[in-house]
């Protein structure tokens, strides 16, 4: 009886608040870590529409902490994966997957988020996250952001007008974390073989007895040296006898007798080896080349990747910005490896007799630690046919890698589902209305592990808006337009777009995704090869906002400064060819374009009441908005009380062809 009392009670309670989460439409955009224990928390908290967008395909290094992955998955994209394992779990549930890329893919545009209550961030990357808080501000929908950075973590709330968005606040360096196999097997970039090498340290010199400290030796099991649908990896003991020998093992016998000699050549002469006989893994990648020590020696070049001693020598260096040759980055190996083992002997000894740790712990302000790194990442390097990275920028790049720690996901997902929970509670039950009701109960949680600022996870009161924040600070829906970026110039937008079209005389032109880079300086003289490059080549993407700003002076009061800003939302398309052609997609242009159709076929239906062919003609969409060539006035209205910016509203003129 007490039980039935208490369930007529949550009842009660459910009914009486916002949207109940059976009720409510959730797109989560990210399957990796934080993404898969949000998905299950999601469905065991009776959400029953999701929607899940990832780019990714699963590899071996992710099976560790995303347990909706098995082994079987690897290869396959992570939202088809991950939207099945959810079925299985919960199979009344409408759970739909996006395999693509959140910024570029046309598919996610305005439209596709009004199809959501709720958005949540489960990302691992600062573009994508500004992407989709800029999209959320444009249709005004609540947005989650969720994220973790070792063992803190965070899931802050970004409501239009009423919060801080993503970009209000300046956001440090970003840091990542990287696949194993990839470190193992296939490093592409020096940040890899930076990775690598602090592996190495700690194989070398670490507390060996840590299970995160991963092995350095190359892996057979990587996806990419087998078939696929998880086969067996292709055998890799090849027929000139080369064996995996573990680094982790092999090294506790080895410092005995320490000789550094025979560790180089293992590092980078036999386990190289062992990795060429991995034939899949070379089909499409540059194959490493081992060297020996005597080999190593005599190398006296660092210009195998294109670092040309001209670049090298442009401007003057400090010692630890220089890239060095390969024979000076031998001897730094074996220096500091020698430095090291001393060092680690003491260290040894001083723990038998305290409670000192027995190993080295690896720190980026040690000169010994960061010229081990700097040259076990080099010699990797240029093994692997990557450009050679100075110690400066070593110390730099390697101070940024944190760890992705399984835990941590899991209690972020639960708080964001808890968050979650809050924000539907404030909207109306109504599917049309997603204004808030209220938002004092409404708190950012963060989990952090320093102990000096309270609790592990604190509520933290909701920040208003940054009134100089170029996303948000102005509420107003900034200008659509659409066009194909691969043939659309930066000549063309500047003078036929914005200055011909939009009436604007020699405007600034930023990309305004927080790094306040300016595309078209209005100071600067045009450069005339860069002018004719296509936006894509600036690496503008679809849903990129430009803000146009120029300063006049007023013509009845020169002293008087005056601002007109433009925000122009880019929006690409390949149906459009032609390399001149763009579209106004704002929202108060389309409602001009419908009144002009209802204009036209009136004329058309007092004209000729036979011509059907006019009238099904203008019911095309795309011909709708040919109908509209140019822009006829920009009209701008200022308060006199107000020295703010000007607003700018459009008047579209038929073209004369069309409505003779």
């Amino acid at each position: 009886m007490a039980k039935a009392n208490e369930s007529a009670t949550v009842d009660k309670v459910d009914n009486s608040i916002g949207k109940l989460p059976a009720e409510s439409s959730v797109l989560v955009v990210g399957a990796g870590g934080i993404g898969c224990e949000l998905l299950k928390s999601l469905a065991l908290c009776r959400f029953r529409s999701i929607g899940v967008i990832d780019l990714d395909t699963i590899e071996v290094s992710n099976l560790n902490r995303q347990f909706l992955f098995r082994r079987e998955h690897v290869g396959q994209p992570k939202a088809t994966v991950a939207c099945d394992s959810i079925r299985r779990l919960c199979p009344s549930i409408n759970i739909e997957p996006f395999h693509g890329d959140v910024i570029t893919d046309p598919q996610f545009d305005i439209s596709f988020y009004k199809r959501y209550d709720l958005v949540i961030n489960a990302l691992d990357n600062v573009q994508a996250r500004q992407h989709v808080n800029r999209m959320c501000l444009l249709c005004s929908k609540p947005l989650i952001d969720s994220g973790s950075t070792g063992y803190n973590g965070q899931a802050t709330l970004i409501l239009k007008g009423r919060t801080q968005c993503y970009d209000c606040i300046e956001k440090p360096k970003q840091q990542r974390t990287y696949a194993v196999c990839t470190i193992r097997n296939t490093p592409s970039q020096p940040i890899h073989c930076i990775v690598w090498a602090k592996f190495l340290y700690n194989q070398l010199f670490g507390d060996n007895d840590d299970p995160n400290n991963e092995d350095v030796t190359p892996d057979a099991d990587d996806p990419e040296n087998g078939t696929t649908n998880g086969q067996e990896p292709v055998n890799t003991t090849a027929e000139n006898g080369h064996h995996r020998i573990s680094t982790r093992d092999w090294i506790q016998a080895e410092m005995e007798e320490f000789q550094p000699v025979r560790i180089f050549n293992k590092l980078f002469f036999d386990d190289i080896n062992y990795l060429t006989t991995m034939k899949n893994l070379w089909e499409k990648r540059r194959q490493p080349i081992p060297i020996q020590y005597e080999q190593a020696r005599q190398i006296q070049e660092n210009t195998l990747n294109g670092q040309s001693d001209h670049e090298q020598s442009a401007t003057p260096k400090l010692n630890d910005q220089r890239i060095q040759s390969i024979n000076e980055y031998v001897q730094m190996f074996i220096e500091s490896l020698n430095e090291l083992k001393q060092r680690c002997d003491k260290q040894r000894q001083a723990a038998s007799s305290s409670k000192e740790p027995a190993f080295l712990v690896w720190d980026k302000n040690d000169d010994a630690d960061l010229r081990f790194v700097t040259a076990s990442a080099n010699l990797r390097a240029y093994i692997f046919g990557i450009n050679l990275t100075s110690k400066f920028d070593v110390k730099s790049m390697a101070g940024n890698i944190i760890p992705a720690v399984a835990t941590t996901n899991a209690i972020v997902a639960g708080i964001t589902v808890l968050q979650a929970r809050k924000v539907l509670a404030t909207l109306p039950r109504s599917s049309n209305d997603h204004t808030l009701t209220s938002i004092k109960q409404l708190t950012n949680v963060f989990i952090s592990t320093d102990r000096k600022t309270g609790a592990i996870i604190q509520s933290i009161q909701l920040e208003e808006p940054n009134p100089s924040c170029i996303q948000c600070s102005d509420l107003e829906q900034p200008v659509r337009v659409r066009l194909n970026m691969s043939l659309f110039t930066l000549h063309s937008l500047y003078e036929r777009l914005i200055r011909k079209h939009l009436k604007m005389n020699k405007p600034d032109v930023i990309i305004a995704d927080g790094s306040g880079r300016i595309l078209v300086s209005a100071d600067d003289d045009e450069d005339e090869e860069m002018m004719l490059k296509t936006l894509d080549q600036f690496k503008l993407i679809n849903g990129t906002i430009l803000l146009c700003e120029e300063e006049y002076d007023d013509e009845t009061n020169e002293a008087l400064l005056q601002h007109m800003k433009i925000k122009l939302m880019l929006e690409h398309t390949d149906t459009i060819t032609d390399k001149n052609e763009y579209i106004i997609v704002d929202d108060q242009v389309i409602g001009e374009i419908k009144q002009i159709k209802q204009s036209l076929k009136r004329k058309y239906l007092e004209d000729d009441d036979d011509d059907d062919d006019n009238i099904q003609h203008l019911d095309d969409y795309q011909n709708e908005l040919n109908i509209v060539k140019k822009t006829k006035k920009l009209s701008t209205s200022h308060d006199e009380h107000n020295n703010g910016p000007m607003h700018t509203s459009f008047v579209m003129l038929v073209d004369d062809q069309a409505s003779a």
